[in-house]
């Protein structure tokens, strides 16, 4: 990401893109949450009868709205670092930083975001799961994201809400390998114009490219969130003090049940999902990033004809 437009703009265009590649993908993104959460996985024609379509959309509006905050929050964080250390290299806007750098300001943007909108992906996840677990008919008239959230509270309290946020200390590294892998692509396969603002096709598939290699090398632990996030305890027991999985117990648990290939149960889906969702939102963002440069030079240009005249 080497646009040298304001941190706002970059953070504004971001999220847009971000939401609309999850609205687009929401359906197939609630089939690989359940295939993650559940050994077994679930039967998608069997969800269409028992359910309806309309099941495929089970918390699309938190989910939504993670989407909105959580990018936005990245690209201005992402960008105000970025420009930060660049200021201090001496350098132009548009230059390559080196990889620690990238990486580094990458991955605090994707911890300072997602401290903020765990929260808000924890209930998304609870919400798609609901159907096959024993929750769904237990929430009554209540609404599914009020009754969501007291059931979180009332399992674990208030930090309950950031159940499996310590994976997050490395998952971080997705967005930030994203985004450069993203850059070097750009660097590699564009020239002159183009490598400054990338073709809609050319950014969907150098985004596309970038989340595949990213989710393969750190997929495991993307699965153990989900498992730890989907999580619930039986309303059967009145233990409060015994724990939920965590990511490190949840790993072992599914190697020791089905091997290492279990690791990456629900990865072709993950990938697909990425592909069109990734690909979508980097090609949104550089179209909207295209279309506030051309606006502003238009504007540039009615100035300078006016002050002539």
């Amino acid at each position: 990401m080497t646009s040298v437009l304001p941190p706002f703009v970059q953070a504004a265009s971001g999220s847009l893109g971000a939401a609309s590649a999850n609205a687009l993908t929401y359906p197939l993104d609630l089939i690989t949450t359940r295939i993650q959460a559940t050994e077994k996985g679930t039967s998608i024609r069997k969800q269409i009868h028992t359910y309806g379509l309309s099941s495929f959309y089970d918390g699309i509006g938190t989910d939504t709205g993670a989407t909105l905050l959580s990018s936005f929050l990245y690209y201005y964080v992402y960008s105000f670092l970025r420009e930060f250390v660049i200021r201090g290299n001496g350098k132009s806007k548009a230059a390559m930083l080196s990889l620690p750098q990238e990486l580094a300001i990458g991955y605090l943007s994707g911890i300072a975001s997602r401290s903020i909108t765990t929260p808000l992906n924890l209930i998304t996840v609870r919400l798609q799961t609901a159907r096959v677990s024993d929750d769904f008919s237990a929430q009554g008239g209540t609404s599914r994201f009020t009754a969501t959230c007291r059931q979180i509270f009332r399992e674990e309290g208030l930090r309950g809400f950031w159940k499996g946020f310590s994976s997050n200390f490395i998952l971080s590294l997705n967005p930030a390998v994203t985004l450069y892998l993203f850059q070097q692509y750009r660097r590699v396969m564009l020239k002159g114009k183009e490598r400054a603002s990338p073709p809609p096709g050319h950014s969907f598939v150098g985004g596309a490219l970038a989340n595949s290699i990213a989710v393969i090398i750190l997929y495991p632990l993307l699965l153990a969130k989900t498992v730890v996030q989907a999580s619930r305890r039986s309303n059967s027991t009145n233990d409060s003090s015994r724990e939920g999985p965590s990511i490190r117990s949840s790993l072992q648990g599914i190697y020791t049940a089905g091997g290492f290939f279990a690791l990456y149960r629900g990865l072709g889906a993950q990938l697909f999902k990425g592909i069109l969702r990734q690909g979508t939102a980097m090609m949104v963002k550089q179209r909207i990033e295209q279309l506030v440069i051309q606006a502003y030079l238009r504007q540039r240009t009615l100035r300078r004809i006016q002050y002539k005249g």
